[in-house]
């Protein structure tokens, strides 16, 4: 059941246990869960209620004059487990979630439950507050036809209570929406796509940790904090380790010793970008051994030819082409997708399948992208069992084969943690060397004469490349949860609240690099953390740069003359990922 729960009623659980708790009680109660459900103004239930005009704050005051608050015993940390009446809630909630086909259990079906059973003091709070199942059902629509909104706003509350059309949401919220994205700077900004650097050094003078005035999220742009929160483990990548719940708890929820998490993409809840120690070590271990120096070094002539013939065939056209299409796209999916051992005529489904887990990384990602997603994740788990019964029966000479021999500390991978990190060895193997490759070559033809000392002075090749990720970084972002209470940069963060940091406003912060706009592929100490920090630091970073260093030096070693052909690029959208969709060349010898 435990997997299936929404974030939101997760935290709720810890909050009624630590609540019933510091009353003295070894179990929670209904009352206990039912107070921080309706306190959560963001919560589907707290959206219901309104909605069917009644009164959370009548109905809370009702629970605690019949006793729900009342101290019973010595304080504790937080109860062991739930009243069996409490769990009766939880499973007739399970069914209501079943009943509506839906794949989470959130707290609209703790309503339905309530109402459902009739037999406790919380249900007939409920109901002496007017509230039915059909108006529950009702109010659980109008959620959904007002795209679940999360930020409850006057015109938001006049919407439930007034039942307005979702269209009419929409339109009415417009205004407050423009006003957040344009005048206090939300990452949603338009201009942010095409030019981050602007929005980012505002933030650095400004508001170096700021909430976006859009997502629930805090946003870091300064060198030295974000430096600071990669290599700090009181920031998790694992949103749902930070509360562990109590043993008793795990065997009423049937929770087994390792819980899947729910999805997240790209790589899935099990991949090592999700993952804290000690999982997040064994399995980095096992993966490490495909990115030595020496496994790289074999690489090198392998790439150095797929690059040449790529170049080929744009030479057998006259004068002109996309470089994304042409270089960078090709050429870094065919090298992860071979050493993964995946066969050449699939990799156009694998890009697929990679660019669609990419979409939902974008700031607000739509249904239909992450349903495009679901969709894709599941193509691929149903290819990749075929791919791996055929290797562990007949291994080859790849990176699959060997982690289905390799052991760390007598532990295995399971198929599961397999398939999660080679997807994400896949999609962020590709994205970050197609955007390097890019946004590279745009830098260097926007900065002629950094692209002549290049030429004239291969040698470069090494620091250019250093600077490119540096000026213009193929992932912009980052993300961790606070595991307990942080101060960063004089701003306190609480536990459990997500903080996502720029990786590239951080490589154009002026207190860390000198003249920070300006391209120098000479420049010094270029200390960049293009590819994150900590434990966490890019398991690929070597493969990429030596993937965009080949791909660079061939292509202007190939065409000495080479010059852009628009000068309108059209960037993608992605949050996560910065980099463009086409880059069209004139070239020639």
């Amino acid at each position: 059941m435990w997997n299936r729960i929404a974030p939101r009623l997760r935290r709720a659980i810890f909050t009624a246990l630590e609540d019933a708790g510091q009353r003295g009680a070894d179990e929670a109660s209904i009352e206990d869960l039912v107070f921080p459900v309706l306190r959560d103004r963001e919560s589907a239930a707290s959206f219901i209620v309104d909605f069917a005009g009644a009164d959370a704050q009548k109905i809370l005051a009702q629970l605690s004059s019949n006793g729900a608050a009342r101290l019973s015993g010595q304080r504790r940390e937080r109860a062991t487990h739930f009243s069996s009446s409490a769990m009766h809630v939880f499973d007739v909630a399970k069914g209501e979630a079943d009943r509506f086909e839906d794949q989470h259990i959130g707290s609209e079906h703790i309503l339905f439950a309530l109402l459902r059973i009739g037999n406790s003091d919380a249900s007939q709070a409920l109901a002496n507050a007017g509230l039915t199942v059909d108006k529950v059902l009702a109010g659980k629509k109008q959620w959904i036809r007002l795209r679940m909104p999360r930020r409850r706003s006057v015109i938001t509350r006049l919407a439930a209570k007034a039942r307005l059309p979702g269209r009419v949401h929409r339109v009415l919220t417009m205004p407050m929406l423009a006003w957040q994205v344009f005048v206090n700077k939300s990452l949603a900004h338009p201009a942010y796509w095409k030019n981050p650097y602007p929005l980012y050094r505002k933030f650095q003078r400004t508001d170096p940790v700021r909430r976006d005035p859009l997502a629930p999220v805090w946003v870091l742009t300064r060198y030295v904090d974000i430096v600071a929160y990669l290599r700090d483990p009181r920031f998790k990548k694992d949103p749902f380790s930070i509360d562990v719940l109590p043993d008793r708890l795990r065997s009423q929820m049937e929770l087994p010793d390792e819980p899947a998490r729910p999805g997240m993409m790209p790589g899935g809840p099990q991949s090592m970008l999700f993952l804290d120690p000690p999982r997040h070590t064994r399995i980095r271990a096992l993966f490490n051994k495909a990115f030595t120096p020496r496994t790289l070094q074999v690489l090198r002539p392998r790439i150095e030819h797929v690059a040449q013939s790529m170049l080929d065939k744009v030479e057998s056209r006259p004068g002109s082409m996309d470089l994304i299409r042409d270089l960078a796209y090709p050429l870094p999916t065919v090298v992860i997708a071979e050493l993964l051992g995946f066969p050449p005529e699939d990799y156009e489904r694998l890009k697929k399948w990679s660019d669609d887990f990419a979409a939902t990384l974008s700031f607000r990602p739509t249904e239909k992208q992450h349903h495009a997603a679901a969709q894709s994740r599941e193509e691929m788990r149903q290819y990749f069992d075929r791919i791996t019964d055929r290797l562990r029966k007949n291994p080859e000479d790849n990176l699959i084969s060997g982690l289905l021999a390799a052991e760390y500390e007598h532990s295995k991978l399971s198929q599961q943690e397999l398939f999660a990190n080679s997807v994400l060895l896949m999609a962020a193997g590709h994205e970050t060397t197609t955007n390097l490759i890019g946004n590279g070559m745009l830098a260097l033809l926007q900065n002629p004469g950094q692209l002549k000392l290049l030429r004239e002075n291969p040698s470069l090749i090494d620091s250019a490349i250093d600077e490119l990720l540096r000026y213009d970084s193929p992932v912009q972002w980052t993300s961790r949860v606070a595991g307990e209470n942080v101060t960063i940069g004089g701003t306190n963060i609480e536990r459990g609240e997500m903080v996502i940091a720029s990786l590239g406003a951080a490589n154009r912060d002026p207190d860390q690099f000198s003249n920070p706009d300006q391209l120098d592929i000479t420049r010094k100490d270029n200390r960049h953390i293009a590819f994150g920090g900590g434990i966490h630091f890019c398991l690929g970073a070597a493969l990429a740069k030596m993937e965009g260093e080949i791909a660079i030096m061939a292509l202007i070693d190939r065409f000495p003359k080479i010059e852009l052909a628009t000068r309108k690029f059209a960037w993608r959208s992605g949050a996560v990922f910065r980099g463009l969709h086409h880059l069209p060349l004139h070239v020639s010898r």
